[in-house]
């Protein structure tokens, strides 16, 4: 009876990966609300593992919580116009690995991007698992949208680099 319980406690005091989060062992740097127009499309927040914003820096990690219904044609469409406004060499395949991966968003859905010091981006719908891209030059490309200097919503990158 004995070694059972202590089996138990021994289980249960191991961090196991199906607890753990995409953003677990990071520090939120910053958050923050895209809107447009009166609508709200998303809240933002975005980490680090020291809790602060250094480009090029990794792990880092962005999570978008929307608010609005979204089809996945248009957050591809949105992704790829961003990469051009910003003068991103933006590479066609990515488009591609990202209608593969990405669902549709409803309100209140969470999609999370982690890019790893190795260059891999993992990204995560509702803390599950849907895949990963493995181009180095994808994470830094797809975070430039939220973290650029000359990105679509300045106040925004501000709040999300903790400024």
């Amino acid at each position: 009876m004995m070694k059972k319980v202590l089996w138990i406690l021994w289980l249960l005091a191991m961090p196991l990966p199906l607890w753990a989060t995409p953003t677990s062992d990071l520090n939120q740097v910053g958050q923050g609300s895209m809107r447009w127009l009166f609508w709200e499309l998303y809240q933002a927040r975005f980490y680090s593992a020291d809790g602060a914003y250094r480009a090029g820096d990794f792990p880092q990690a962005l999570a978008l919580r929307y608010r609005r219904n979204i089809g996945k044609e248009d957050l591809l469409d949105a992704t790829v116009t961003e990469w051009q406004r910003l003068g991103i060499d933006w590479k066609p395949q990515w488009r591609n690995q990202l209608d593969a991966l990405w669902p549709s968003v409803r309100n209140g859905d969470e999609l999370v991007v982690r890019v790893e010091p190795t260059g891999v981006s993992r990204f995560y719908f509702n803390w599950q698992s849907l895949g990963e891209v493995s181009d180095p030059a994808f994470g830094p490309a797809f975070l430039a949208i939220w973290l650029s200097p000359n990105s679509r919503d300045p106040g925004l990158t501000r709040q999300l680099k903790g400024n």
